[in-house]
């Protein structure tokens, strides 16, 4: 399942695979590679990113543009503050 509107990805995080609190971290470490106003995807498998991330989005001030699920997985569109 693909975002509902299309965003120009500057950096993907594949968080396939990885467990909590990998997720997160590996979020937390690629919003520091991206500059102001770009957008970050984040691909995961854990169930728990569904709430770790929005959250994590929220506690950091970042965007979280979009959230959705399908093919096993878990995406998160986010614009750096």
């Amino acid at each position: 399942m693909e975002p509902a509107v299309e965003y120009e990805i500057d950096l993907t995080i594949d968080a396939k695979g990885k467990k909590c609190p990998m997720p997160v971290l590996m979020t937390s470490q690629g919003i520091k590679k991206i500059e102001s106003g770009q957008i970050m995807l984040v691909e995961a498998t854990d169930g728990g990113s569904r709430s770790d991330i929005p959250s994590w989005a929220k506690d950091t001030g970042n965007e979280l543009l979009d959230a959705s699920s399908g093919d096993g997985f878990y995406r998160y569109v986010i614009r750096k503050k």
